[in-house]
């Protein structure tokens, strides 16, 4: 006998109403109480899949540690009618149906042509003992358009720990029973209530339709009672997987809810027992994320206000010599100067709100609520894992479109695409600040100087490979593309001069391409007087050789000016490889360099700091003594 196989679970499961009841009560309350134990008609070897066994397990560590004692669900699934009007039903909306039917209601036609289907059913259904009633909610439950969310309330059954009491109530059960059960909710024994969204009520007089407007109800009655008695959640078919963070937000606006006191959990995690582990916790942890969050926006915006009444009463006077003169004598725009100034007023303001007392209490206590429980089989998943790789990034990276859309200067760290088709290659360049910035008079201080720029060669590293340690030859950057999921190294030894002549030119552009017009771009913004000049001075260089070469033109024809173009056109670089880089035309000069970006401080300090090692590295006397 042992070696027979286990008997199969039916396909068809029985409705939620009929679940395992544990107490004569709980049915006289109204609602169905379900212990999570195997049905009859399951085995216990093959009830729940192995990550379903985990799920649980984490599950009871996480209610364990949020004392979390009791879940409470409420749908409008949870009983399932058995009159005629349900058979019509089931029948109109699947006619194959009435095969299934048929055993209970003998000599009917099951047909909606059958002008007397309605008295004939009702008759036969009067004749039914408590078991075939049973027997035929089962078979309704199957054959309904709802057979799917119902097969799904009783898989949550499966996932829930044992030592949980769980009751699932119709909405009028929660009506009549609502007061009840918010006065068992205590600090040391708390509830999660979940609510399906769509809970198709007729009676008006139950005061809500939905389970946003029970939420609603308890956010006003009992807001101090989230998180601290109870938590919620929308355990809702109206929510797809893997969208409940979006649709939360949405429902935020819909439904007019505060987003501390609810988070939805589709129901098809039900069929992904890691899935709505995931989804369970992080309705646990919502009420405590958004505590924090909404703690910090009270500061942020109380500290905005606070630094825009000490930015506006800042003296005309100390206002002119920070923003105009001092930027002006430094060759640094004036909206940069701006924006520095706003970040040391904001800044201060903000961590003044944020070490408030009262604040920080709430917010220290927040964080170690979650803190305590981050570690119990939370796992990023892969699209929590891109929005964090991909905010990492911006905070290591600059956009194309905020350096080149605003004319930036050029900045150590600034990246660049060189080349075309298969050869493209990316580069950085690599700068001492002080020696990059324009002065006022349109010129840099070592404008000549082959030492004061380098473009160092950069190589994506394979997707998924982490950053190596750095080793003097190289310089590692993290999260540096596919939105922070890849990163790349900076290859020092393999760096050569930089001509700037060749890559200002990316500042007078909008697309950050290395190229200039016969004539002047009347519409060009610049963003400092310095960059104005500094226009002038390229055109100025660029210039002498367009002189050059159409003086060849006149004198020697086309061809012979052509190959002075190829040999005097101004280079990226000395490097070798940068001679096919750069094409004249009438006046016009055009490289295949663009710059896409920027590496931001302090990585780029970093960067140039790292070079400066490598240029100070020791280099020691062979060793003449070793064999071989």
């Amino acid at each position: 006998m042992a070696n027979e196989p286990k008997p199969k679970a039916p396909n068809v499961t029985p409705a939620p109403a009929a679940l395992n009841l544990v107490t004569p009560e709980s049915v006289a309350a109204g609602d169905t109480v379900f212990a999570v134990t195997t049905s009859p008609s399951q085995p216990a070897a093959e009830a729940v899949a192995p990550e379903g066994d985990d799920a649980r397990s984490k599950l009871a560590q996480l209610f364990a540690h949020l004392k979390i004692a009791k879940i409470v669900f409420v749908d409008d699934k949870a009983e399932l009618q058995t009159d005629a009007g349900a058979v019509i039903k089931a029948l109109a909306a699947k006619p194959e149906a009435s095969e299934a039917l048929a055993p209970f209601f003998v000599g009917v036609l099951l047909n909606l042509e059958n002008d007397a289907l309605q008295e004939q059913l009702a008759a036969r259904l009067a004749e039914l003992d408590g078991d075939k009633l049973a027997e035929l909610r089962a078979v309704l439950s199957a054959q309904s358009e709802d057979a799917a969310e119902r097969e799904a309330l009783g898989r949550l059954q499966d996932l829930l720990p044992d030592e949980t009491t769980a009751h699932l109530l119709t909405p009028q059960a929660w009506y009549e029973r609502r007061a009840a059960l918010i006065a068992e909710c205590t600090e040391e024994r708390r509830t999660l209530f979940l609510f399906d969204q769509e809970l198709e009520v007729d009676d008006a007089g139950l005061g809500f339709h939905k389970g946003s407007d029970i939420i609603r109800d308890m956010a006003e009655k009992e807001r101090a009672g989230f998180g601290t008695r109870w938590f919620c959640g929308m355990l809702t078919h109206t929510v797809d997987k893997d969208e409940e963070v979006a649709s939360w937000r949405r429902l935020e606006k819909s439904e007019k809810l505060d987003l501390r006191f609810f988070m939805p959990i589709a129901k098809a995690t039900l069929d992904d027992a890691p899935t709505f582990y995931g989804a369970v916790y992080r309705t646990l942890i919502n009420t405590y994320s958004q505590t924090m969050k909404n703690l910090a926006a009270d500061a942020f915006e109380k500290a905005l206000e606070d630094a825009l009444e000490r930015f506006s009463d800042l003296d005309p006077i100390d206002f002119e010599h920070m923003i105009v003169k001092s930027s002006e004598t430094e060759g640094v725009s004036e909206l940069e100067t701006l924006i520095r100034l706003y970040g040391i007023i904001q800044k201060d303001q903000v961590k003044t709100q944020i070490l408030q007392q009262a604040r920080v209490s709430d917010f220290s206590a927040a964080a170690r609520t979650v803190k305590d429980i981050a570690d119990i089989g939370r796992e990023l998943s892969a699209t929590s894992q891109e929005r964090l790789h991909k905010l990492r990034w911006e905070e290591l990276y600059e956009s194309d479109e905020l350096v080149n859309g605003y004319n930036d200067p050029l900045r150590n760290g600034d990246l660049f695409e060189i080349g075309e088709g298969a050869n493209l290659k990316l580069w950085v360049l690599i700068a001492q600040p002080c020696d990059l910035m324009v002065r006022s008079n349109g010129e840099r201080a070592r404008e000549d100087n082959f030492k004061v720029a380098v473009l160092a060669p950069l190589r994506t590293r394979e997707l998924g490979v982490e950053a190596a340690m750095k080793d003097g030859l190289t310089f590692s950057l993290d999260h540096y593309d596919h939105n922070g999921a890849q990163s790349a190294a900076v290859l020092l030894a393999d760096a050569t001069p930089a001509n700037l002549h060749v890559l200002d030119l990316a500042v007078l552009n909008k697309d950050g391409a290395c190229q200039l017009g016969a004539e002047a771009d009347p519409d060009l913004s610049l963003p400092s007087r310095s960059w104005e000049k500094r226009e002038g001075k390229l055109r100025a260089h660029f210039g002498k050789v367009s002189r050059q070469i159409e003086d060849a033109r006149k004198a020697h024809k086309d061809a012979v000016a052509d190959l002075l173009a190829a040999a005097v056109v101004p280079r990226a670089s000395p490097k070798k490889g940068f001679v096919k880089y750069g094409a004249y035309d009438k006046g016009a000069y055009s490289y295949p360099i663009r710059r896409r970006g920027r590496i931001r401080d302090p990585l780029a300090t970093s960067l140039l700091n790292a070079y400066s090692r490598f240029l100070a590295r020791d280099a020691y006397e062979h060793d003449y003594s070793r064999a071989g």
